[in-house]
């Protein structure tokens, strides 16, 4: 009998998948040269020569394309008018079925396919929980035994990479879409700093007294009372660490004393919680004295953007994308001046150490289904198609920047050099973006920066500071830990009191007595031992 963990699916979708899967031993467990035509690939992917063509027999692959950066709003073209598809399809001699759906409602679309029997050849995942979720259910297969044959797939991401699509030693995606690491960084009013003879700061006393100084000591010498030294905000579900919404400055401030709500370190094979680490005392105790002291814009717990606050030109640091300044057309036009803002490295905190924030972790990925998996040829096809896609060097541009010709061409040097068409082509071009999940996430070419070099030396300044994800991205939450939702709640709504001052800071070990009698945080810590061990990131 099949029978598939979890409470996601619904008993048509349970039904559905064992009647397609009944005979899965596994399910109750776990280039085109430049100038030439690119539709004209060759039909061997990756450059691979071998006496018998593996893709003689056309084959239709069912996508479903969840990585997709515009969503399913913008419709596919024609096939005859759609270069990528074109691409794809005649490199590896398939049929290729791409399946878009609309940004935020991925899973319950691939829920109503599942219910329906309609299980695609391959997915993209957006999360590893999900993925992992999905796997444990028996909808996805194990890849290990065929990613050898695929070099070029391989070495297109690093071996950190890899890993973190492993799950219990087994490889169940292929990293999909590279996220960038390094987006938010330190910016600082530097025309300020002159003006009140001051330096960029150094410790995070400095830091605090340069905020104070921007916010009482009129920077910008225009005899008003009207600028504050920090500007910062809180994402809609209170979590600080939300890494989905950067630049709001208070993660990049507890960084500052090495914690971040929800993270946990191991050390000496021993779990220390973020969430009640002393250090995370010292970070709220901290941001505390900066709305107690007003040096933080009042609208702090409001803010789920900054960008216009600092577009009024009133702030002095914030914890920006390293882009800000390349075309600060904005700024200057709602500001009315032209603010010199400077990137600068993250001050030292308590223990000497400076640190942005994490490096981003591979989470999302492609998997195959284990009904595609069913044929070992069709895993095969699917993973060419990928290599061509991600590795094939002379394709890359196709994918990464859209049509030679409109969004790039070739200079006189055999260049890539990036173009600019008119707004026209680009909304009728829109649908490229389907296809640019192979950008490099380094790739400064695709970013068509303005001024790169500035730019440029921002990002490696951001990522420079930037430490590896802490060991809390592999975990997944344990269905029985009824608890696990409130417990977050809690630890949210807790640290934005003490920073708020609703609650003294003199109540903290209540708070973590709450933790530990209420949520049950022993149980939840022992669990996240487990997981570790059970998925070998401790021994």
């Amino acid at each position: 009998m099949c029978m598939f963990k979890g409470k996601r699916f619904r008993n048509t979708m349970i039904v559905s998948l064992c009647a397609i899967l009944p005979v899965l031993s596994a399910c109750s467990g776990n280039g085109d040269s430049k100038g030439a035509d690119p539709t004209a690939a060759s039909s061997t992917a990756g450059g691979t020569t071998q006496p018998d063509n593996p893709f003689a027999k056309k084959m239709t692959l069912n996508m479903y394309n969840a990585g997709s950066w515009i969503g399913g709003g913008t419709p596919l073209p024609a096939r005859e008018q759609d270069i990528q598809r074109q691409m794809l399809e005649n490199a590896v001699n398939i049929d290729l079925q791409m399946t878009i759906p609309i940004a935020g409602e991925d899973i319950a679309k691939l829920n109503t396919l599942l219910a329906s029997g309609d299980i695609p050849d391959m997915i993209f995942f957006n999360n590893r929980t999900d993925a992992i979720k999905y796997y444990q259910d028996g909808l996805i297969a194990e890849l290990d035994g065929y990613l050898d044959q695929f070099p070029k797939l391989q070495k297109y991401f690093s071996q950190d990479q890899w890993d973190a699509l492993k799950f219990k030693g087994k490889t169940i995606g292929t990293p999909g879409l590279e996220l960038v690491s390094g987006i938010a960084g330190w910016w600082i009013r530097n025309d300020w700093l002159k003006n009140l003879n001051l330096q960029v700061p150094t410790t995070t006393e400095e830091l605090f007294q340069v905020m104070k100084a921007f916010t009482f000591n009129d920077p910008d010498k225009n005899g008003k009372d009207d600028t504050y030294g920090f500007v910062g905000g809180v994402p809609k579900d209170g979590d600080i660490s939300n890494t989905a919404v950067q630049g709001l400055g208070l993660n990049a401030i507890m960084w500052l004393f090495g914690v971040n709500p929800h993270k946990i370190d191991i050390v000496d094979g021993k779990l220390v919680n973020h969430n009640t680490d002393p250090r995370m005392k010292e970070a709220v105790t901290y941001i505390n004295r900066m709305v107690t002291e007003k040096v933080i814009d009042p609208d702090w717990v409001t803010l789920a953007t900054t960008g216009e606050k600092i577009q009024k030109g009133k702030i002095g640091i914030s914890v920006s994308d390293w882009r800000m300044m390349d075309n600060p057309t904005k700024i200057i036009e709602v500001s009315g001046e032209t603010p010199e803002w400077i990137s600068m490295a993250p001050v030292k905190g308590p223990d000497g150490k400076q640190i942005l924030g994490e490096m981003a972790f591979q989470s999302n990925m492609w998997v195959i289904s284990k009904k595609a998996a069913q044929d070992p040829e069709k895993v095969k096809r699917i993973l060419a198609l990928l290599e061509y896609w991600y590795a094939d060097e002379e394709a890359y541009p196709y994918f990464a920047y859209g049509d030679k010709g409109i969004f790039w061409d070739y200079n006189e040097k055999k260049e890539v050099v990036r173009l600019t068409p008119e707004k026209a082509v680009q909304e009728a071009k829109h649908y490229v973006n389907h296809y640019k999940l192979p950008r490099r996430a380094a790739d400064a070419l695709y970013y068509n920066f303005k001024k790169l070099e500035f730019t440029s030396a921002v990002h490696q300044t951001n990522l420079k500071y930037s430490i590896s994800p802490k060991p809390s991205v592999y975990l997944v939450p344990d269905e029985s830990d009824s608890l696990y939702q409130d417990r977050k709640k809690f630890i949210n709504e807790a640290l934005l009191k003490f920073i708020y001052g609703r609650e003294p800071i003199s109540q903290w070990d209540n708070y973590v007595q709450t933790l530990e009698k209420t949520y049950k945080l022993k149980e939840y810590e022992e669990n996240v031992m487990k997981q570790l061990k059970e998925q070998g990131v401790i021994k």
